[in-house]
């Protein structure tokens, strides 16, 4: 009986806080749903209608967050001006308390954390969606685990050099917040309720399509052990670059809710961004190779390249700077940039089939061909056939000749990303969306195009374009 009067009292709790939760999101997007055909068809009060969904979003909690996060990148779903305001979305995330940290990190491992650490900050030193990070420094006990799997594990553990793993080693230890599965999948649920309500008063259908592809993505991003599993796949695949690297995973140590990895030092790019410094030309051409190197020579990218996930830190300057220096009598050298990569839980890769598809994508791109922009633009939509399939090909063909046209009178290409953008207008208004895969790739491309402009606006984005697509396809697609 007390069983039975136990479970009902859950089930009755579930359903209450599921309705009261409902309750409180329809309070904060009601007013959003009612205000969307004035400020989308009507051009009335829109930029403070898009800042009304950005706020809505933060206070819905992180998984609208994280979703508005995602869908800032899809313009050939959603408007430019409102990707725009949502690409400014921040949440802040409470931490939770040690006890829990510790709770989670012992039970993950079987040990006692003081004898998995000599120092461990119970203050975490950031904190997201998902997780938060405490950094700590690995005992002898801890250190010799870690250094048994590297020596008899092989596989992933081995990817580690003689380095990592050793007693004294600072690390950082990322620990998922309490019942954050169960939390975001709840709003998951909630999220595609409100878009069948939005669908059925606006016939706003491209939200829910939205909300389900964004599916797979939350999903990983909730697993720690497959973020690990792509850090180790990005450290194979970056081994051999002096400067781009990313945190390395600490087997055994990783799991469902916790990820040891090496402490990486540096300094957020947020907050070097604008400044003005000698070493930011060569910041951005290495920014665009590593992401051209993701694409085309690894497939696999990081799919969450904002400059919040990036860290910048600075190397003695080379034999050959200081020899330009004492050259031009410079004052001191230029030190070398070296970029860290972090959060690789959201990445991806694409099919063969999709890799010739964006490959063809971007030399039509660079040779501005609007027929083979538009022939392969068909290939990567989500659907083949609609009514307004032949206006959809005139107007990216039309597109193209306007920026060929633009490039005869000015004698330059014209900006990468306003190509972009104008392309997925098109998509968006003939209801034409983009496979995800796809979608979020050439986003993260054309996101990395964004800051590194920004650093270096002399920096022509189609030239390294064009210069990729020299690149050797058909070996990549181990064809040959």
């Amino acid at each position: 009986v007390q069983k039975g009067l136990y479970l009902t009292y859950q089930v009755t709790k579930k359903k209450v806080s599921l309705l009261l939760r409902g309750m409180f999101l329809s309070a904060i997007f009601l007013p959003i749903l009612f205000g969307a055909p004035f400020a989308l068809h009507f051009e009335i009060g829109r930029d403070f209608w898009n800042k009304m969904v950005r706020r809505a979003l933060e206070i819905a909690g992180p998984a609208f967050v994280k979703w508005g996060q995602w869908a800032s990148t899809r313009r050939d779903m959603f408007p430019g001006d409102l990707c725009e305001e949502l690409s400014l979305l921040y949440t802040a995330v409470p931490s939770h308390k040690y006890a829990h940290t510790k709770k989670l990190v012992e039970a993950a491992f079987g040990q006692r954390i003081e004898d998995l650490f000599d120092e461990f900050e119970t203050e975490p030193c950031a904190s997201g969606s998902i997780a938060q990070v405490h950094k700590g420094r690995l005992s002898r006990q801890g250190a010799r685990r870690i250094q048994a799997g590297k020596v008899n594990g092989g596989g992933l553990a081995g990817l580690m050099g003689d380095e990592e793993g050793r007693e004294g080693q600072v690390v950082a230890v990322k620990v998922r917040h309490p019942d954050v599965e169960s939390k975001l999948l709840r709003d998951f649920e909630l999220m595609l309720l409100l878009a069948d309500i939005a669908d059925n008063l606006t016939d706003a259908h491209v939200i829910g399509e939205s909300v389900r592809q964004f599916r797979g993505p939350l999903i990983e991003q909730l697993d720690l052990s497959i973020e690990a599993e792509a850090l180790s796949r990005f450290n194979k695949n970056f081994s051999r670059q002096r400067d781009v690297s990313f945190p390395k995973p600490l087997y055994p140590y990783v799991s469902n809710d916790v990820l040891v990895e090496t402490f990486e030092e540096g300094v957020i790019f947020n907050k070097i961004f604008g400044e003005e410094q000698p070493w930011n030309r060569k910041l951005a051409q290495m920014g665009l190779n590593t992401l051209f190197k993701m694409l085309l020579e690894d497939n696999f990218v990081h799919a969450d390249l904002h400059p919040g996930n990036i860290l910048i830190r600075f190397k003695e300057p080379t034999f050959l700077s200081k020899v330009h220096a004492k050259f031009f009598g410079l004052e001191e050298a230029v030190p070398s940039p070296h970029i860290v990569m972090l959060d690789t839980g959201m990445s991806t890769s694409l099919t063969n089939q999709d890799r010739r598809s964006l490959f063809s994508f971007f030399e039509g791109i660079s040779a501005l061909d609007g027929y083979n922009i538009a022939e392969t633009s068909l290939q990567m939509a989500t659907i083949q056939q609609f009514p307004t399939k032949p206006q959809f090909v005139e107007e990216i063909v039309e597109l193209f000749n306007n920026f060929q046209r633009h490039m005869r009178k000015c004698d330059d290409l014209p900006p990468a990303a306003e190509c972009m953008a104008s392309l997925l207008d098109i998509f968006r208004r003939h209801r034409v969306g983009m496979k995800s895969e796809l979608s979020v790739v050439i986003a993260t491309v054309f996101m990395m195009e964004g800051w590194a402009t920004q650093l270096d606006p002399d920096l022509k984005v189609m030239k390294t374009i064009r210069n990729f697509t020299d690149y050797n396809i058909q070996q990549t697609l181990n064809l040959v």
